[in-house]
C-alpha cells in the first residue's frame, strides 16, 4: 500500500505507549512545536539538559538515538534505536538485526498471499471474492493480520477491506467489491500483513485472461521501472537516484509517473519515513545507510499523470481514464547493496533489462 506524499509525520515519530522513554537529541536545526513526551535535549555544543516532559518549542533535530537503558512499561529493556533525520524533515529508523529478521518473515508472508491468490485471478471472478480469499488465507493459514482493514489515516474513512485491488484506470487503493473481472482487465493486488507487530508490504500486477498489447507493455515497463529503482539501492546512494532511474525509463516508454503517492519506510509502523518518490534528480535527497527498510512502488500511467479521487475518498483513478500499473517490493539496504524482502515461490524474476 502506498502513502500520499506529505502524509508522514514531520521529523520524529512518537513511540508507542509501551516504548515511551527519554531520547537523546542532537544538532538542532528548525522549530518543532507541539512535541510533548520526555526528552534529553542536547543543543549544539552545549552540555546535556535533564530529561523533561512538555512541549519542545525550540529545535528540530538532525539525529535521534534512543538510550540503551530505556525500559518498556513491562520492565523489559528496549533495544537501542537509531533514527536519522534530514534537513528535509524525514526521520528514518535504522533497523536492528532483530527487526530485520522479523521484517523478512512478514514480507515473505505478504508475498505468499499473492502466490496463493494467483490461480484465482480469471475472468468472471469478483474483486470482492479475491479479497475474501486473501483475507481467509492471512487469518486462517498464516496467522497474520491484514493491515489495510479498518486502517484510517487522519481525514479518511476506515478502509473497509483486507486488500487493495485496483483495476484498469484505478491507480491505487481500489476497494474490492462487486466488480467482476472481464477478459483483458489489468489489476494490481496490494497486500500488507502484520506478523508479530511487523508489517510486510508488496503488490503485483495481473491480467485476467488475455490482455491487450497496450496493457502487457505497460505492466512490463512498470515492472522494469521498479527493478531499475531497486538497482540504485546501496549504501551512499540517494533517494533521488531511485526516482530518477524510474522516471527516466517510464518517460522513455511514453508513460507518466504519478507524483501524488510514493513509497515509504516500513517496520513496526505501516507508513514511516523515508518517503520514496518515483521521480527526481540523481545525487539528491536522503543518503541511504545499511539497516534502512522501505518500499519501492512506482505507479505508471499510460496517459497523463493527473489523478482524480472517487467519492469513497480512497479509490484513485487516472484523470484521463488511461490504464495505470504498479508493482511494489519492500527492500533492505545492506552493507554491500540491497536485499529484496518480499520474495516467495511465485515472485516474478528480476527482468533482464535491470541487469543492463
Amino acid at each position: 500500500m502506498r502513502v500520499a506524499r506529505g502524509s508522514s509525520p514531520l521529523l520524529i515519530r512518537k513511540a508507542s505507549v509501551s516504548q515511551q522513554c527519554p531520547y537523546a537529541l542532537a544538532r538542532p536545526h528548525l522549530a518543532l512545536p507541539g512535541l510533548t513526551w520526555p526528552y534529553l535535549a542536547f543543543p549544539a555544543l552545549a552540555p546535556p539538559l535533564p530529561a523533561r516532559a512538555g512541549p519542545v518549542s525550540g529545535p528540530v533535530v538532525l539525529g535521534l538515538w534512543r538510550l540503551r537503558l530505556c525500559r518498556s512499561g513491562e520492565g523489559a529493556i528496549i533495544p537501542p534505536l537509531k533514527i536519522h533525520a534530514s534537513p528535509f524533515a524525514m526521520a528514518v529508523t535504522i533497523k536492528t538485526e532483530h527487526d530485520i529478521a522479523k521484517m523478512r518473515e512478514a514480507c515473505r508472508l505478504a508475498s505468499e498471499v499473492l502466490d496463493h491468490i494467483t490461480p484465482f485471478i480469471k475472468p468472471g471472478v469478483s474483486t470482492g471474492e479475491l479479497d475474501r480469499l486473501c483475507h481467509a488465507y492471512m487469518t486462517d493459514v498464516q496467522g497474520t493480520v491484514p493491515a489495510p482493514l479498518n486502517y484510517q489515516p487522519p481525514g479518511y474513512p476506515p478502509y473497509p477491506k483486507a486488500t487493495c485491488i485496483s483495476v484498469n484506470d484505478v491507480i491505487c487503493h481500489g476497494i474490492p467489491g462487486d466488480k467482476v473481472l472481464k477478459n483483458g482487465d489489468a489489476l494490481n493486488i496490494d497486500i500488507t500483513v502484520i506478523k508479530d507487530g511487523y508489517f510486510g508490504d508488496t503488490s503485483r500486477m495481473f491480467i485476467a485472461g488475455e490482455g491487450s498489447i497496450l496493457a502487457k507493455r505497460l505492466v512490463q515497463v512498470t515492472f522494469e521501472c521498479m527493478w531499475l529503482g531497486i538497482d540504485q539501492v546501496r549504501p551512499g546512494a540517494q533517494l533521488g537516484d531511485i526516482g530518477h532511474a524510474i522516471q527516466r525509463h517510464a518517460e522513455a516508454a511514453g508513460y507518466s509517473i504519478v507524483r501524488e503517492y510514493c513509497g515509504h519506510g516500513i517496520g513496526t509502523v505501516f507508513h514511516e519515513d523515508p518517503q520514496v518518490v518515483h521521480y527526481g534528480r540523481p545525487g539528491t535527497g536522503l543518503v541511504l545507510e545499511p539497516g534502512m527498510i522501505f518500499t519501492i512502488e512506482p505507479m505508471v500511467n499510460a496517459g497523463r499523470r493527473d489523478i482524480r479521487t472517487m467519492p469513497d475518498q480512497w479509490t484513485v483513478k487516472t484523470r484521463d481514464r488511461s490504464l495505470s500499473a504498479q508493482w511494489e517490493h519492500t527492500v533492505l539496504v545492506t552493507e554491500t547493496g540491497v536485499d529484496v524482502l518480499t520474495v516467495s515461490a511465485l515472485t516474478p524474476a528480476r527482468p533482464a533489462l535491470a541487469d543492463a
